[in-house]
C-alpha cells in the first residue's frame, strides 16, 4: 500500500468516525441532568433571528454541543487522566486526589470576605439578640486544612483573628483540633455524621448542654452515594456511603419547614432519589426550619444560624433542647425572621464553614 494510499484511508476513516460521532449526537435523546456533576445540562436553545445576529444562540448551541456529547463521562475522565498523568498538573480547576479522598484547593483566603461575614452576623446580633440571649459561633474547616502536601491553603490563622477581633461579646468554640481527614467523606465537601463525636463533645461542652446528652446513638447505613466532587474530578476512589445516628429522640422529633408548610423527619428517606444523597440530613438546603422535641426534659431553645454541614451535627443536639431553629441566611433575608423567629433568651450558635465565610456573598 503506498503513502498515499495510506492517507487517504486515514482521512477516510476519520471523516467518518465524525460523521458517524455526529449522527449519533443528532438522534440520541438529550439528558437533562448529570448525575456525575450534579447540576441541570443545557437543551437546545430556541432560535431566534435577534439571538443569532447578537451572538448568544451561538453560545447556547456550544454550551449545548458540549453538555450532550455521547460519552461525555467517559471524555471527561480521559481527559483527566491526560492532565494528570501525562502532563504532570498537580490539580484540575484546583480539584485533586490526595490518599484516595477527593479535595478542592481553596486557596487565597479573600479577607473582605470574612469581614463581611462578620458585618453580617453582627447585624444579626444588633437587631435580634440582647442580655437574655448566650452567643456563640464556631468555624467548620473544609477538607484541605487537613492535608500536608504542596497544596495551597488560604491562611486560616488569619481567618480565626479576623472573626474574632470582629464579632465581640460572641463566645468562639474551636473545632479545628477535633477532626481530621478521615472524618470527611472521599467524594464530597461534607464531613460524616458518624465522626462528629469530637465536635459535638466540644461544643455540647462549651455551651453546657452536656449533661442534658444521656442517651447514645445507634449507627444506620441509609445509601452508597459519590459526592459533589465526583463530578469535577474524574479519577476513580471509594464510594461513600450515608450513616445516620438515630435514637429514641431523633426518630420521635417532629422537623416544621416553612418553606414546604410541612413535617418531616430529621432523616428525610425521601432523598435517597435525589442527585444530592447529603440532602437526606434535614431534607436539605432550607431557609426555615424547626425541630421539636416533645421529649425534652428542658425547656431550653436553640437557635443555629448555618449553612450545610449544620443538617448532619445540629440532630445530635437534640437530646438537649425543646426545639432547635435552624436558619440559612444564603436563602431567606434575615430581616424576615422577625415574622417567624422569636429569640429572647434563647441559646444562639453562628455556625459556617470556611466556604462558606471565604465566599460570603452568598449570605444575605
Amino acid at each position: 500500500m503506498t503513502d498515499r494510499i495510506k492517507s487517504i484511508t486515514v482521512t477516510m476513516v476519520f471523516i467518518l468516525m465524525l460523521i458517524i460521532i455526529l449522527l449519533v449526537n443528532l438522534f440520541k435523546k438529550d439528558i437533562e441532568i448529570s448525575v456525575t456533576e450534579r447540576r441541570i445540562l443545557a437543551m437546545f436553545p430556541k432560535f431566534s433571528i435577534s439571538k443569532l445576529i447578537d451572538g448568544s444562540f451561538i453560545d447556547q448551541f456550544e454550551n449545548y454541543t458540549m453538555d450532550q456529547f455521547i460519552n461525555r463521562d467517559n471524555f471527561r475522565s480521559l481527559k483527566t487522566f491526560i492532565e494528570l498523568n501525562i502532563f504532570g498538573k498537580q490539580d484540575v480547576k484546583g480539584v485533586y486526589e490526595y490518599n484516595g479522598m477527593i479535595i478542592k484547593q481553596e486557596y487565597p483566603l479573600n479577607e473582605q470576605s470574612v469581614l463581611n461575614a462578620t458585618q453580617k452576623i453582627n447585624k444579626i446580633k444588633l437587631q435580634y439578640l440582647n442580655d437574655s440571649n448566650k452567643i456563640y459561633y464556631t468555624i467548620v474547616p473544609d477538607k484541605n486544612y487537613y492535608v500536608e502536601n504542596e497544596h495551597l491553603k488560604m491562611d486560616y490563622s488569619k481567618m480565626e483573628q479576623i472573626m474574632a477581633e470582629n464579632l465581640k461579646d460572641i463566645e468562639y468554640i474551636n473545632i479545628f483540633n477535633c477532626l481530621k481527614l478521615e472524618d470527611y467523606y472521599y467524594t464530597d465537601t461534607h464531613w460524616k455524621q458518624e465522626c462528629l463525636k469530637n465536635v459535638l463533645e466540644k461544643i455540647a461542652t462549651q455551651m453546657n448542654f452536656r449533661d442534658r446528652l444521656q442517651t447514645g446513638f445507634n449507627l444506620k447505613e441509609i445509601t452508597k452515594f459519590n459526592g459533589v466532587y465526583s463530578g469535577q474530578l474524574q479519577v476513580k476512589t471509594k464510594q461513600d456511603t450515608i450513616n445516620v445516628l438515630t435514637n429514641n429522640i431523633t426518630e420521635n422529633c417532629k422537623v416544621y419547614n416553612y418553606e414546604t408548610n410541612k413535617y418531616t423527619q430529621i432523616y428525610d428517606l425521601e432523598k435517597i432519589d435525589s442527585n444530592d444523597k447529603y440532602d437526606i440530613y434535614l431534607s436539605g438546603a432550607t431557609p426555615l426550619l424547626t425541630i421539636e422535641n416533645n421529649q425534652a426534659n428542658t425547656d431550653k431553645e436553640l437557635i443555629v444560624f448555618r449553612d450545610s454541614f449544620g443538617s448532619s451535627l445540629v440532630p445530635l443536639f437534640t437530646e438537649a433542647y425543646k426545639k432547635i431553629t435552624l436558619i440559612d441566611t444564603r436563602y431567606i433575608i434575615p430581616d424576615l425572621l422577625k415574622n417567624y423567629v422569636e429569640f429572647e433568651g434563647k441559646d444562639v450558635l453562628f455556625m459556617y464553614s470556611t466556604l462558606v465565610l471565604n465566599s460570603s456573598e452568598t449570605l444575605r
